[in-house]
């Protein structure tokens, strides 16, 4: 990358005032270390700085070194009115510094996904469907109906970030009319979101899926639901090159019934948590080998020093041999594998919450034709809307 001023094509101002003109290496590693809520102004200024911003390649480099350092993203929701909720974002680098908020009234609940990278994604109830959002430059869209129109439910969706593709994909499998249904959505940056379709694929999954999938190299991972009827302990995947299901065989005799079990990925891998019925610890399981099923329990944690009843325990990130949880939206922790000891982020215990994901800042298209300016709220009447 040039690291000199290209001096010779300095200019004057009407004022007098010298202006010195960058090279292009040296204004995207300038505009690279910038926040995308301050390149979203910059890309206002002029005909030339626009389009270096919009530039795939610069994206990628900002992408890059944002993701190197994730900020954390709290979700809150408030219903204004039976028919409306206010759903609010903001936003902390993990030193507890703000970086901003983000703020919009929907005419429905809303669940939100587990995500990371720079879009999030959240299912929408009364039969509105999913939204995807960028909160860094606060663009929001609600996508086309699936095919099944189906009730909102976390069961058996999932939603991630292939980055050797740029892409991003949404899954929505469930029983519908006594059948499995499997449903596709992709989209790259700068597609408009709103006149995607869906893509019905012709796997059926053999079981019915607990929670959100969790996205590890090419394949979503599910815990499956266990009923009275059938207690086989697996784990569902999906191949999204094959578009196809299989099982992974978990550690044996890991499920616990009452207990608390996610999946979460983590350093490129997919880690199993999981606690008895009691809360008293939690063991961790990492796939080594997925075809051949190879686990290592890596950590068993002591969750005695948490005095209260512990509804969940979500997996955030593994950063420098500490693991990220937030417990129950109340209190966020950090556990240190080599010294066996928790340390409390409490700069950050004023901010409420009711879902907490890693995100990171971007600009991220999602070809909505209704921009909104950063700092700015919006209602429903704003949001591309998939169905129009």
């Amino acid at each position: 990358m040039k690291e000199t001023l290209n001096l010779s094509k300095s200019t004057t101002t009407s004022s007098g005032a010298e202006m010195i003109m960058l090279s292009k290496d040296v204004m995207m590693d300038i505009f690279s270390r910038l926040r995308a809520k301050t390149l979203c102004r910059l890309r206002c200024v002029c005909k030339q700085w626009r389009s270096l911003i919009s530039d795939p390649f610069f994206k990628s480099l900002h992408r890059a070194g944002s993701s190197l350092k994730p900020s954390l993203l709290f979700l809150e929701q408030k219903c204004c009115s039976t028919s409306t909720t206010r759903v609010s974002m903001s936003s902390f680098d993990l030193d507890g510094n703000h970086n901003f908020d983000f703020t919009f009234t929907l005419d429905s609940y809303v669940y939100f996904m587990p995500s990371k990278w720079e879009l999030i994604c959240f299912l929408g109830s009364k039969g509105k469907g999913f939204y995807v959002c960028n909160p860094s430059t606060q663009e929001l869209v609600n996508l086309p109906n699936t095919p099944t129109s189906s009730r909102a439910t976390l069961d058996g969706i999932a939603f991630g970030y292939i980055k050797e593709k740029n892409e991003y994909v949404l899954v929505n499998s469930r029983f519908f009319k006594n059948d499995t249904v499997c449903e596709v959505m992709r989209w790259t940056d700068g597609c408009c979101l709103k006149n995607l379709s869906w893509k019905v694929v012709d796997a059926k999954c053999p079981y019915m899926l607990r929670w959100c999938g969790v996205l590890v190299e090419n394949s979503f991972y599910w815990i499956r639901h266990r009923n009275k009827y059938d207690s086989i302990e697996v784990i569902i995947s999906f191949d999204l090159e094959k578009e196809d299901f299989g099982t992974v065989i978990p550690p044996k005799d890991t499920f616990d019934d009452g207990g608390l079990w996610s999946l979460a990925e983590l350093m490129g891998m997919l880690w199993l948590f999981g606690s008895p019925e009691d809360i008293s610890t939690m063991d961790i399981w990492v796939l080594k080998d997925s075809k051949n099923y190879m686990w290592a329990k890596e950590y068993t944690i002591d969750l005695a020093g948490f005095n209260f009843g512990v509804r969940f325990i979500s997996i955030l990130d593994h950063k420098e041999g500490k693991i990220l949880m937030d417990v129950d939206s109340e209190i966020l922790e950090w556990y240190d594998v080599d010294n066996k000891c928790f340390e409390r982020v409490d700069n950050l215990r004023s901010v409420p919450w009711s879902w907490s994901v890693l995100n990171t800042d971007g600009l991220f298209s999602l070809g909505n034709q209704y921009p909104v300016e950063p700092c700015m709220g919006m209602d429903a009447s704003q949001i591309g809307d998939g169905e129009g």
